[in-house]
């Protein structure tokens, strides 16, 4: 459950990081709403799991560390 809140942590500072994006973006704006929202949720989507990606990688790589150094120094 814990790691349930940590990923929609990761998920509101990516949907974050997208909104504000796409308010400094300096390109035309979309014709529709829909592509726009098609936008920023696919884009939110891709930095969440870069986000979660790298996260979860550190976690693990220093939750093994821990262990092996425990293991050794124990």
């Amino acid at each position: 459950m814990r790691h349930l809140f940590i990923l929609l942590g990761i998920y509101a500072i990516g949907l974050a990081l997208t909104l504000f994006g796409a308010y400094i973006d300096t390109d035309a704006p979309q014709s529709g709403h829909f592509l726009l929202g098609m936008e920023i949720l696919c884009m939110s989507l891709i930095v969440f799991g870069l986000l979660a990606g790298i996260f979860y990688s550190l976690f693990f790589t220093f939750k093994g560390l821990k262990r092996i150094l425990e293991q050794r120094f124990a």
